[in-house]
């Protein structure tokens, strides 16, 4: 999938991740800014989270293949850094998501009476740790698109587009 309709798929490919996940930072801060909204926003926020980190793998592959078909320049081995470092934190993000889902299943929602998972999950100290977990990767995450897709748009358009015509604003 590394052509869309004979184009490169990863300009396309990754704004899915660019929009999903801090979408998904959205979500999380709203439910902990408003914890009564949190049964409504938790699980699509999770969705969007996992499918988030999902293309920003897709993005990081398809960046290979492109990498293969540019010149190689600072500005595209400094994209292909960032993309990489950003994909490693959605993926770190997704797995908080993740954990934090469960927890909300087992612990919040009371699903599972008793076990190992329950234990495991309860402690207040747990709900921090994913707390600061969700933030810390989100943030990172988004920082790291953000980087990213600034970089990568400086590889793509550094020194193509001419002088403004006159008159044109």
């Amino acid at each position: 999938m590394n052509e869309i309709f004979g184009i490169p798929s990863h300009p396309l490919i990754v704004h899915a991740s660019v929009v999903l996940l801090p979408l998904a930072l959205v979500g999380v801060i709203l439910c902990l800014v408003r914890p009564s909204w949190r049964s409504a926003l938790i699980y699509p926020t999770v969705v969007l989270g996992g499918i988030g980190a999902f293309t920003a793998i897709l993005a990081t592959q398809s960046g290979e293949w492109l990498q293969e078909r540019v010149p190689e320049t600072q500005l595209v081995s400094d994209h292909q850094q960032l993309g990489e470092m950003a994909r490693n934190f959605a993926i770190l993000f997704a797995g908080a998501l993740f954990v934090w889902g469960v927890r909300e299943l087992v612990v919040v929602s009371e699903t599972v009476k008793s076990g190992f998972l329950k234990d495991f999950l309860s402690p207040k100290w747990m709900a921090t740790l994913i707390t600061v977990g969700l933030v810390l990767f989100g943030s990172l995450t988004t920082v790291w698109i953000v980087l990213a897709g600034h970089s990568g748009a400086k590889a793509a358009w550094h020194g193509k587009l001419g002088p403004s015509h006159p008159g044109s604003g």
